[in-house]
């Protein structure tokens, strides 16, 4: 609950952090006690409160029907499910109000879900040189999860959600010695009332919101000293009232502040040794919007925000020094109020500290009514079968453990003797003879009853989707493929809840985000760890740029998580799978698939096993949007590596092209000399041709010659053959007759050849050797041990 006075180090008009005392003297709206009528008992506040009061009292009957029903269903959870009157009725008969939870289960299952598998976030600059600083705003923001409890609250939220339909989150600023400016916590259904004709999950179109509080009036008088008269009368109105609810509450909203007043009723009538009294007043807070004209900023990265001349921003003074915005005036636009009052008057009212000009509550829904928009959990669909469990397995018991008796009037003469025999496991009972007497009739109708609680149990997982696959109990499913298929089933009738969670906290998260960057002003150093508890120390506002968390703006994303545990394992078990066959025919695509696998597994150390994976492969975070010093020393590395490699690759192919040209050079030389070996032979060619023409012309000068002395050719034959000089047609006719002779040898050699095979082929087979004997043709043989004579 918003509480002034406490928030030491808050300017509730400009709305940021500066150092002072008692923000309630800086605050206009403060009157100096003497004043004969108070700031907020003018016409003006008290017409303020009587509205406030209408609305708060008209969604309270509105929304009156509905709480009654998500009370009921929070009953059923913690398995308060018989109603005074029919448990008592069931007394009476002599049965037991027996319970079965099984709802229980299954909701438990889908808060467990949840708790498994919470979504991770980063902070995403609105420029690109805004990325260092938004990378501070994410560890800024993981520092303030861990010291706020944000998961266990969101948790706490989510489970109100799924039971009674609706949760609520809460981002603030508290005072500085109570820890840190922002805060995150969950806060009870029971106590809110919102605007019911609103009708946009993000409350965009929502006028008001109310929270309800019981606060101890000394308390209450701390922290509104100036009101402490209003308080009093509040907490005693008539005179009477000293501890617990008015009429200004419901059932819903005041069940625990009435037990409370049960238990001091009973204490104070049972002793006078103490004064127990405890007088109580119930706070109202009211966020609510009125049209008024603002300035807001347009263009930039705070575009939006409300803008305030008297005590601009630091980020905003940066955009419209940097060109990047400029504050507009908006004439009747749409301005966040809070005020704080009782059902006797006004505490606190003033605009909205807080610049994102937002309700500081973020609802988590479940479902929601079409006729109404009201909400409604998974219990809802329930009860009825749930009830149904209960009185069948009452039902069977009784019929079970009791004796109904059949029998003709007047079997027995004493009934109630009869009764009691009858009750006992031993008993003996006496007839008279020809009446008719039946014992455990109908005993039949407990199976029948048994059978219709397990349809019951079958039709409860039906319904919600949380069937035994997903709580990994045994089924007829035997393949792994159907084992999946039915776990879809469950994951899809439950999917969504989960998308709401996820509007829910991508909605809370941006308010904090705002907040952070509105009220974190000053330097500070904190710690972060990973998930192996290695602290890291960050500095924000030490006056680097790149530690500036206020001047510029960024935005809260969601990481895709699957919210289905289960669901997840089944996918990454498939990926799996699908990597082992295509690892023997490409391993290079498994090599680079593999930091992306193993991040989907639900292992722990998974984050240091990825980046050792990546550190291996050379893969990069698909995420990360700047290298690490890591991550830019390996990448200049890799460079000066590539680099040589490339040195290596132009020296190779340096040397291979003056082998080549070595080669094509030699092989110029050689055409050249080839070219003057072909030129000489043409030469020579040439002058055998020549000479061929002179033997021609010798030739036919002889012949004339012969012609003209006949008597001297014989002669001249004669000569040239004693010289040894052979004409062609004697050589020709040399080698014919070398031919024929060597033609004549090779017949006679295979005549011969063709003689000894047939001899061979006549011959006996040569006989064994015996005691010494040598076989014919063969050497003689020796005693074992001997040797030839050389």
């Amino acid at each position: 609950m918003f509480e002034p006075e406490t928030q030491s180090g808050m300017d509730l008009r400009n709305g940021r952090m500066v150092r002072a005392s008692d923000p309630w003297d800086r605050n206009e709206t403060v009157q100096p006690e003497g004043k004969a009528l108070h700031r907020l008992d003018s016409e003006r506040a008290v017409a303020r409160l009587k509205r406030l009061l209408g609305l708060y009292e008209n969604e309270l009957e509105r929304q009156a029907e509905n709480r009654a029903q998500q009370a009921l269903d929070e009953d059923f959870y913690d398995s308060i499910q018989w109603s005074e009157e029919n448990a008592r009725e069931l007394e009476e008969r002599g049965q037991k109000a027996l319970v079965f939870n099984v709802i229980n289960t299954t909701v438990n299952w889908i808060i467990g879900t949840e708790k498994r598998g919470r979504t991770d976030y980063k902070i995403l600059p609105r420029r690109k040189e805004a990325g260092k600083p938004a990378t501070r705003k994410t560890q800024l923001m993981k520092y303030l999860s861990d010291v706020n409890r944000s998961p266990f609250h969101r948790s706490n939220a989510f489970e109100e959600s799924v039971k009674t339909g609706i949760g609520w989150l809460e981002v603030g600023l508290q005072a500085q010695d109570e820890g840190e400016p922002v805060y995150v916590r969950s806060e009870s259904w029971r106590n809110m009332l919102w605007d019911s004709a609103c009708t946009e999950k993000d409350l965009s179109d929502c006028r008001y919101i109310f929270r309800t509080k019981w606060v101890d009036l000394d308390v209450a008088s701390a922290m509104f000293p100036e009101r402490r008269g209003l308080l009093a009368r509040a907490a005693l109105a008539d005179g009477v009232r000293v501890y617990g609810s008015d009429t200004d509450g419901d059932e819903a909203m005041d069940s625990q502040e009435a037990i409370l007043e049960s238990a001091f009723t009973r204490l104070s009538s049972s002793t006078s040794l103490y004064d127990v009294q405890r007088p109580r007043v119930r706070l109202i807070e009211c966020w609510h919007r009125y049209p008024r004209d603002v300035h807001r900023m347009a263009g930039g990265d705070f575009t939006g925000e409300i803008y305030d001349p008297a005590n601009p921003a630091p980020g905003h003074e940066a955009d419209i020094a940097g060109g990047r915005g400029a504050p507009v005036e908006r004439p009747r636009s749409m301005r966040m109020h809070v005020s704080i009052f009782c059902p006797s008057g006004m505490l606190y009212d003033g605009e909205s500290p807080y610049r994102h000009n937002d309700f500081p509550f973020t609802p988590i829904w479940c479902y929601r009514r079409g006729r109404d928009k009201l909400p409604y959990g998974v219990i809802r669909g329930l009860r009825d079968i749930q009830e149904d469990i209960n009185k069948r397995a009452s039902k069977a018991l009784h019929i079970i453990s009791t004796n109904k008796v059949i029998m003709d009037e007047g079997a027995v003469d004493d009934l109630d003797e009869f009764r009691e025999e009858a009750a006992r496991p031993d008993a003996i009972l006496v007839k008279k003879k020809g009446y008719d007497l039946t014992i455990n009739a109908e005993r039949e109708l407990a199976a029948a009853h048994l059978d219709m609680m397990s349809r019951d149990i079958s039709m409860i997982q039906s319904v919600s989707g949380v069937t035994d696959e997903s709580l990994g109990r045994t089924t007829n499913a035997v393949s792994g493929r159907a084992i999946t298929a039915r776990q879809d089933q469950g994951s899809l009738a439950t999917a969504g809840i989960f998308d709401n969670l996820r509007l829910a906290v991508l909605i809370h998260g941006g308010k904090e985000l705002s907040a952070i960057e509105q009220f974190f002003t000053q330097p500070k150093q904190f710690r972060i760890t990973n998930t192996r508890g290695t602290p890291e120390w960050v500095d924000v506002n030490d006056g680097l740029p790149e530690n500036d968390i206020i001047r510029s703006k960024a935005d809260f994303i969601i990481s895709d998580t699957d919210w289905r545990a289960s669901v997840r394992q089944a996918q990454t078990e498939e990926l799996f799978a699908l990597l082992q066959q295509i690892g023997p025919v490409a391993p290079q695509v498994v090599l680079v698939m593999l930091d992306l696998l193993v991040e989907g597994m639900d292992i722990d150390s998974r984050e240091e096993l990825v980046k050792r994976i990546r550190q291996i492969t050379g893969q990069r975070d698909p995420d990360a949007e700047e290298m690490t010093p890591e991550e830019q020393a390996a990448e200049q590395a890799k460079m000066r590596q590539q680099q040589i490699q490339e040195r290596a690759v132009m020296a190779k192919i340096a040397k291979d092209e003056a082998s080549a040209q070595k080669s094509a050079a030699s092989a110029q030389r050689d055409i050249v000399s080839s070219a003057k070996e072909q030129a000489a032979t043409r030469q020579v060619l040439a002058s055998l041709a020549g000479q061929n023409v002179d033997t021609q012309i010798r030739a036919l000068e002889a012949a004339i010659a012969a012609l003209s002395t006949p008597a001297a050719v014989p002669v001249a034959d004669g000569i040239l053959h004693e010289s040894g000089f052979m004409g062609r047609s004697e050589q020709e006719e040399t080698e014919r007759q070398a031919a024929i002779m060597q033609s004549d040898n090779m017949r006679d050699e295979a005549a011969r050849q063709q003689a000894l095979a047939a001899r061979q082929a006549q011959q006996p087979p040569p006989q064994q050797e015996q005691q010494g004997i040598p076989q014919q043709g063969g050497p003689p043989s020796m005693p074992p041990g001997t040797a030839p004579n050389p």
